[in-house]
C-alpha cells in the first residue's frame, strides 16, 4: 500500500493547457488601411480634377466675354434704366400722396430711395460696375418684397400684378449678370490689368 502511494505521488503532472492564440482584435487585413489611403487620394484627385475643369470652364466663359461700352449699349440696359424709372414715378406718386401721422419721416425715407435709384440709373447708363451692380440689388429686393406683398394681398387681381412686376425685375437681374462680367473686362482692359487687345467698340471712359 505504501508503494502504491509512493508511485502515485511520483507520477507527473499534465502540463497545464496553453491558452489559444488571441484573435486579431479587428477583421480588417492589413492591407485594408493601405486601400483605405488609396481610395480617399483618388477621391482627392476625383475633387481636385473637377475643380480644374470648372475653373477651365470658367476662364473660357470669361475669354468669350466681348467686352462693352456706351458705344454698344445692350437693350437690356435701356430696359433695366426704364423699369427702374418706373419704380421712380411710383414714389414720387407716394411722395405727392402721403398723410396722416409720421408723414414727413415716410417723405424723408422715400426721398433717400429715389436719389438712390436715380443715382442707379444714371451709373448704370454710363456703364459703371458699381451702378449696375446697385441695379441688380435694387431689382433683387424689389423681387423679394413684391411676391411678399403678393403674398398677403387680398385681390387677387392686384395679386397677380405683383407677382409679374417680380419676374420681370427677376428677368432683368438674370440678364444684367452678363451685362456686368462684359463692363468688368471692359474696365480691367482699360487698366491694363487684363492681356487682352482692346476692341474698337471699347472707348476710354
Amino acid at each position: 500500500m505504501a508503494d502504491r502511494k509512493r508511485k502515485r505521488k511520483q507520477r507527473p503532472t499534465a502540463p497545464a493547457a496553453r491558452p489559444a492564440a488571441s484573435a486579431p482584435e479587428s477583421g480588417a487585413s492589413p492591407a485594408a488601411a493601405p486601400e483605405r489611403s488609396a481610395e480617399e487620394a483618388g477621391g482627392r484627385d476625383a475633387m481636385r480634377r473637377g475643380y480644374a475643369k470648372a475653373e477651365q470652364k470658367n476662364i473660357a466663359a470669361r475669354e468669350a466675354l466681348q467686352p462693352i461700352s456706351t458705344a454698344n449699349r445692350p437693350g437690356i440696359v435701356l430696359v433695366a434704366c426704364a423699369w427702374l424709372l418706373v419704380a421712380c414715378a411710383s414714389i414720387v406718386y407716394s411722395l405727392i400722396t402721403a398723410d396722416g401721422k409720421g408723414v414727413a419721416a415716410q417723405r424723408g425715407s422715400n426721398a433717400l430711395v429715389l436719389v438712390i435709384i436715380v443715382m442707379a440709373i444714371v451709373g448704370t447708363w454710363q456703364l459703371k460696375a458699381w451702378a449696375i451692380l446697385g441695379t441688380q440689388t435694387i431689382l433683387a429686393l424689389a423681387c423679394v418684397f413684391t411676391i411678399l406683398a403678393a403674398a398677403l394681398m387680398p385681390d387677387l387681381l392686384v395679386a397677380l400684378l405683383l407677382v409679374a412686376s417680380a419676374l420681370v425685375s427677376g428677368a432683368i437681374f438674370y440678364r444684367m449678370i452678363n451685362v456686368l462680367a462684359r463692363v468688368q473686362k471692359a474696365e480691367h482692359i482699360r487698366r491694363g490689368t487684363l492681356p487682352v487687345d482692346v476692341p474698337p467698340d471699347v472707348d476710354g471712359r
